[in-house]
């Protein structure tokens, strides 16, 4: 609109420049007309015929018309300019506070108005276009800065003192009373620089949920009217608390304690809290946002997407800059369309450029995009905003252990432990990055540390039960997802634990008890809805069927798994890699090429943190198709890529390595019948080091394959150690496994012999 007044007034300038100089300096200069005795009247020069009197006075109209059209736009110039000028003034948003209020009723029950009061009134007086009100995060993060974050309430000296950190003008306190059922609301506006009172305001009414109800509003659009300019002059902003959060005063309260625990992570709680806000008043945009986004953390998939729905049909009811979040957060999980979420976070960037929250997502989507320089700038614009952001503190250390700086990344991780007493998830993150970097010990003693701290915190549970399944110790790590299922705190966790289970059931030979922990597994998981979990399981279902040479069924249930994960190149590169390998056991050479070829093609989409495992997928199917066709020499060739390869330990593919045949060129130097160089082969598979296997798992079956080797190299000291291990590590499995029952039998004539 500025814009457009802009463009009126310069036009209205030149065309009163022109017509002025064309219609009165011309003529002038030109002696045709003249002042008359009536300045600023005009007439013209040359004698008028008397016959025509009326049309001589109609041209000293004209005349007389002309300058009034100049000067009657040069009024409306000034008019728009003083206007334009206002509207810069008043565009300027009046920084504001709201601090703690008083509870005077002599109730404790009350207690809790003295937050939800300020919060209320802060969530009001966002509304305004003139004002920028300073949230109660923000003033949380202040306060963190003054060593002052376990402060109760904020008074009026400490307020005066945050306001002055972060260039307030104004800040809003006040109490509340009650005579009978009659209650007042009281407010004060000081200014900040001289601390007078600026305002008083009051408001009452019959009850407490009048506070909800009439109070809020009330004191809102008075706040407002006095503090900023343009709201004194103009319609003020339409401020209605009950149309953009919840008609229930005890709806608003429980919401305030479950965004509260939210925001320490403690996804459970938050959720009861949600969950007995929106029981009272199912309207609450903001409630089902949060119990959606806790119900995210939680696992409940299909909880989570009711919650989002509600949310995105009631977003109407939400502030604007709640609205935004919603249609971001619905966009990128329920829609799917995720450049779309990132124009609304961009968006959010530039209208509220002191929320930490939205440069911390802007930089955490920067960094899902490979974009780390921006995705560094935005994290320290979260930091600069709140030194003691641990959060902030933690992904800027994942972004730069991605960069390969992996100091700095241990350096910032240790400062969002410092920052964030009492939070487990910097110890969680250490222990990430020492994984990533090989240092097992290190990486154990803070996931540890992390369990420590929390101890149902799942993903540190789940590390250290993968550390050891690294060092094949599959007993402990089942003694761990055993506590996971013991302390989980939903269902998803339960499933998670169980699935798990199953899989170093599976490691440790014992099928019959891993089928049992997948069917409790899938179960959990069903009225969750959670595909990519379901997946999993599934096709821990597919590997078990496959070893058991079962392999209709193991095709039907990597079907299943297939239609349960996302349509991106790698799950499709996956897919057609294990086909293959189905197809390959059954002796179709035809159809295992076809699927290899349906690989290429795809390669060149796939994710950039994807690129390797694609690539590793493609070699290995390559070399087995080769080694299937008889050309040996290639497929020892191509396999040789497959050492390139480092594990990332990422859930699923975690869970996935055991089953890739990375011994496919040991098995192609027996072929050709250099056992000597299988032997090498496969001892570098069953490395005790974790480092120099790439931190893959080791199949146990592997074990026995270099034992027969070494026995028919008749290295019998060797082959001893190795079916002693393999035994040890399946002492629990099924009695009818033939590799049990036939290693039983070696070793058992290699004792016998010697």
């Amino acid at each position: 609109m500025e814009i457009i007044f802009l463009l009126l007034t310069i036009l209205g300038i030149i065309v009163a420049i022109i017509f002025g100089y064309l219609q009165v300096v011309v003529p002038f200069t030109k002696g045709e007309v003249r002042f008359s005795k009536r300045f600023p009247f005009v007439e013209t020069a040359e004698a008028v015929p008397a016959a025509k009197p009326r049309r001589r006075v109609k041209k000293k109209r004209k005349r007389f018309l002309i300058p009034a059209l100049a000067i009657g736009i040069l009024i409306i110039i000034v008019v728009l300019i003083r206007f334009l000028v206002f509207q810069a003034k008043a565009i300027e948003r009046v920084p504001i506070a709201v601090i703690n209020f008083t509870n005077r009723t002599g109730d404790e029950q009350f207690d809790y108005l003295c937050a939800a009061i300020p919060n209320l009134l802060i969530t009001n007086l966002e509304q305004s276009k003139h004002l920028s009100v300073l949230t109660w995060e923000r003033m949380r993060d202040l306060l963190k800065v003054m060593g002052k974050e376990d402060v109760p309430t904020v008074d009026e000296d400490l307020g005066f003192e945050i306001c002055k950190m972060d260039d307030i003008r104004a800040v809003i306190t006040g109490s509340f009373t009650k005579a009978g059922n009659m209650f007042v609301t009281e407010v004060k506006v000081l200014e900040v620089a001289s601390k007078k009172i600026l305002k008083t305001s009051s408001s009452q009414g019959e009850g407490v949920t009048s506070i909800l109800k009439i109070q809020i509003d009330e004191l809102s659009k008075d706040i407002a009217r006095n503090v900023s300019l343009y709201e004194r002059v103009a319609t003020p902003t339409e401020m209605q608390v009950m149309e953009v959060t919840t008609t229930s005063i005890e709806a608003y309260n429980y919401f305030l304690r479950g965004r509260e625990e939210f925001e320490k992570l403690y996804w459970a709680d938050a959720r009861k809290f949600l969950e007995k806000a929106i029981e009272i008043d199912y309207t609450f945009a903001s409630a089902y946002h949060y119990l959606a986004m806790s119900n995210h953390w939680l696992g409940d998939v299909e909880a989570r997407n009711k919650a989002y729905e509600k949310a995105k049909a009631l977003s109407s009811k939400a502030t604007e800059k709640e609205r935004l979040w919603i249609e971001a957060d619905y966009a990128a999980t329920i829609e799917g369309d995720q450049e779309k979420s990132f124009r609304i976070i961009q968006e959010l960037a530039t209208k509220y450029p002191k929320e930490k929250e939205v440069h911390q997502t802007l930089a955490i989507i920067y960094r899902h995009k490979d974009l780390l320089p921006k995705a560094i700038e935005e994290f320290y614009k979260a930091i600069e905003l709140d030194p003691y952001f641990g959060n902030a503190w933690n992904e800027l250390g994942y972004t730069y252990a991605q960069m390969g700086d992996y100091a700095k990344a241990i350096e910032c991780l240790k400062r969002s432990a410092s920052v964030s007493p009492g939070n487990a998830n910097p110890f969680d993150s250490m222990g990430d990055i020492y994984l990533k970097t090989g240092q097992l010990d290190e990486a154990l003693d803070q996931y540890k540390q992390a369990v420590f701290v929390k101890r149902d915190f799942g993903h540190s549970i789940d590390r250290i039960a993968d550390i050891y399944g690294l060092r094949e110790d599959y007993a402990e790590a089942m003694n761990w997802q055993d506590s996971l299922i013991t302390i989980a705190q939903s269902n998803w966790i339960r499933a998670v634990g169980y699935r798990n289970k199953a899989f170093y059931s599976q490691l440790s030979g014992n099928i019959n008890q891993a089928q049992c922990n997948l069917d409790t597994a899938r179960m959990l998981l069903e009225p969750i809805a959670d595909t990519y979990s379901i997946a999993i399981v599934e096709f821990l279902r597919s590997a078990t069927y496959f070893h058991q040479g079962k392999f209709q069924l193991s095709q039907n249930h990597l079907k299943d798994c297939y239609d349960n994960l996302r349509s991106i190149p790698i799950n499709e590169i996956f897919y057609n890699f294990f086909l293959g390998l189905i197809d390959l056991k059954q002796e179709n050479l035809y159809s295992a090429k076809a699927r290899l070829a349906a690989i290429s093609p795809i390669l060149p989409e796939v994710a950039i943190q994807d690129k390797d495992l694609a690539q590793l997928f493609h070699d290995i199917l390559y070399a087995e198709v080769l080694l299937a066709q008889d050309s040996i020499e290639k497929s020892i060739m191509v396999g040789q890529n497959i050492s390139k390869y480092r594990n990332e330990i990422s859930d699923g593919m975690f869970l996935a390595t055991p089953h890739i045949p990375r011994d496919v060129i040991a098995r192609a130097y027996l072929e050709k019948g250099e056992i000597d160089k299988a032997i090498l082969e496969y001892e570098k598979l069953v490395d005790p080091d974790p480092n120099k296997r790439n931190n893959f798992l080791i199949r146990p079956t592997w074990r026995y394959e270099l034992a027969k080797l070494y026995e028919e190299k008749e290295l019998r000291t060797k082959a001893v150690e190795q079916y002693e291990k393999f035994l040890d590590i399946w002492k629990n499995a099924d009695a009818d496994q033939p590799e049990l029952v036939d290693a039983k039998k070696r070793l058992a004539k290699l004792k016998a012999g010697s």
